[in-house]
């Protein structure tokens, strides 16, 4: 189902006028106002290892205790789900369950809320939230990214060190937005450590040194 379809459904929302100078490019974090949805905000995060488990196993994520609207406490939990088929006609499944919602925002059978999951591989999720409140967007990342990483050697399994998919199209774009910023956060015992649990082969060894 196009974007502009779920924003309709989900929000009720038709594009307005979209700004002349600002753009921001598609698939980044912030408002959606250059599609002409100035109320809309997108995040944009992958999954570390607890929040991937919990999502294959309960279809759930990490989320702060409050609606995902107005912030007030939660009261209400709710689906957020995927549709398939042209324009959605064929069926839907839920994609990712319990969202909070208060009770005055949660008096429907949908999420307020625009969830779409793109598995790159077995170990590496990317997930994009559009939703009305930019704190609890930016919340959920954050609680969702606060575990172990897959190492390069699980997310990528085709993948030597040197290999060229480092340099172009989701290797790449792993490689420098989730892999380089976590294991620079590490310091050497916390590197080590890291690279016994995970069972690193020696060609990945010697190229973390």
């Amino acid at each position: 189902m196009r974007l502009e379809r779920r924003i309709r459904r989900v929000f009720g929302l038709k594009p307005g006028p979209r700004p002349a100078l600002e753009h921001q490019p598609p698939g980044g974090d912030g408002s959606l106002a250059h599609l002409g949805y100035a109320t809309l905000q997108q995040v944009d995060f992958f999954l570390d290892v607890p929040a991937l488990e919990r999502w294959r196993a309960h279809r759930n994520l990490a989320f702060p205790s409050q609606c995902c609207i107005c912030l007030q406490g939660a009261e209400r939990y709710l689906p957020a789900y995927g549709y398939t088929g042209v324009f959605g006609m064929r069926g839907k499944a839920p994609l990712l369950e319990h969202i909070p919602h208060c009770d005055r925002h949660g008096r429907q059978e949908e999420a307020q809320l625009i969830v779409m999951l793109d598995s790159w591989s077995e170990a590496v999720c990317r997930v994009v939230l559009i939703g009305l409140s930019s704190a609890f967007l930016l919340e959920t990342a954050k609680l969702n990214q606060v575990g172990d990483v897959p190492p390069p050697w699980r997310a990528f399994a085709g993948y030597e060190p040197h290999s060229s998919g480092w340099r172009q199209g989701n290797g790449e774009y792993w490689m420098g937005h989730v892999w380089q910023p976590f294991w620079a956060g590490l310091t050497p015992t916390e590197r080590a450590y890291y690279l016994d649990r995970w069972a690193a082969p020696i060609e990945w060894r010697a190229w973390s040194h």
